[in-house]
């Protein structure tokens, strides 16, 4: 079992398979589409949509409900301004647009992990998870990114066929808002389609917020360590 390193990113000593992938996109029942900076196509659940305003001017879509036609690119600031930029916007309002972006990603991802919670889905917590792992369930496992100290914990529990992924997510006070109000490190989801989601929007949430100098395409928050 090859042990992944620490940054959060997915990075590991062997293979990695992260969100945003070209070889991961079956697991995503999302169309592709095409980036308009970089020209690469992604399941579009793993990019970040825009349309035009009656005047012209482009409105970020995270949720993809608003009419008209799309303009998608990858989910990192630099790509972003770039598309901005190209679309005449001003430096003082792309840099709203993306502090807007930053926020509203992030809830998006907590939103989701509601869902799962209220729908029963998931389970939170170390023993939780062990319990979960040990009946042989395959839930995807969401890892605050201050709680690094938990993966080699996590890691010497998973199973060998590599089925079970590890999501990097907010904080564990922003995690633990959505409970209590304490602090929560690990949760397990077990509702399949939330989690479809939540992947997603994990992969968004991160290659934005964290990998703001646009890093490397697709690396997303997601790691399988066993790969």
């Amino acid at each position: 079992m090859h042990r992944a390193d620490q940054t959060g990113a997915g990075q590991e000593r062997g293979q990695k398979r992260a969100v945003g992938d070209q070889e991961h996109n079956e697991a995503h029942d999302s169309p592709l589409r095409r980036c308009a900076i970089t020209r690469n196509r992604r399941p579009k659940a793993l990019l970040l949509r825009f349309v035009a305003d009656p005047q012209g001017r482009l409105v970020e879509d995270v949720s993809e409900r608003l009419p008209g036609r799309g303009i998608h690119v990858l989910p990192d600031q630099k790509r972003v301004t770039a598309l901005l930029t190209r679309h005449k916007m001003a430096r003082n309002e792309i840099e709203v647009i993306l502090t807007r972006l930053g926020t509203t990603l992030e809830k998006r991802l907590l939103d989701g992990v509601g869902l799962a919670r209220r729908t029963g889905g998931c389970r939170k917590g170390l023993r939780e998870v062990e319990e979960l792992l040990k009946r042989g369930q395959k839930p995807l496992l969401l890892l605050a990114e201050d709680a690094s100290g938990l993966r080699a914990r996590i890691e010497s529990l998973l199973p060998e066929d590599g089925a079970v992924e590890i999501v990097i997510v907010p904080a564990q006070e922003r995690l633990g808002t959505l409970w209590s109000g304490r602090p929560v490190s690990l949760v397990a989801v077990t509702h399949l389609g939330i989690g479809e989601r939540i992947r997603a929007d994990a992969a968004r949430w991160w290659s934005f917020t964290r990998e703001a100098e646009g890093g490397r395409e697709g690396s997303g928050g997601c790691v399988n360590p066993n790969k």
